[in-house]
């Protein structure tokens, strides 16, 4: 585990130590992207969205909810001082059917992932956790809007 500026070492890889936030829809501090979007942004600043592995290899180095800052702590000392964790804020989700409208806000986390369903490309990998679990990544409607965090291969 290794910090490099704004970005941290797990899994392998040089993770934001913040969500992304040009483009996309903001809110209350957030901001919310379609998959498209999201996939368009990262690229914008030289960075990629995790893949469906990676987003598992960073559950399975564990995890602990924060409730005062509302979202979940994952590897390192994630349940203490969190010293070489990487935190991800619930910032819930927004709808595609009700643009104003934001669901499970300090809550749920989703966060967008590089995978598209190739059976049914309107549908787009993402990875989602509550206060009492993390979920396996899955798919879900790539018109709703969720987080991202970046993450770029070590160099």
């Amino acid at each position: 585990m290794k910090m490099i500026k704004n970005e941290i070492e797990l899994c392998g890889l040089l993770w934001d130590t913040e969500n992304l936030t040009i483009g996309g829809y903001e809110k209350d501090g957030h901001h919310y992207y379609t998959w498209h979007e999201a996939m368009e942004a990262a690229r914008s600043v030289g960075k990629r969205l995790p893949t469906r592995e990676e987003w598992e290899a960073l559950c399975d180095l564990g995890s602990t909810w924060d409730d005062e800052r509302k979202g979940r702590w994952f590897g390192g000392n994630h349940d203490s001082d969190h010293k070489g964790s990487l935190f991800l804020p619930a910032a819930g989700w927004r709808s595609f059917y009700n643009s104003d409208k934001l669901a499970n806000t300090n809550i749920d986390g989703l966060y967008w992932s590089s995978f598209l369903d190739y059976v049914d490309s309107s549908y787009a990998g993402y990875f989602s956790f509550y206060s009492g679990c993390v979920y396996s990544p899955g798919t879900h409607d790539s018109a709703f809007g969720f987080s991202v965090r970046c993450v770029r291969d070590k160099e």
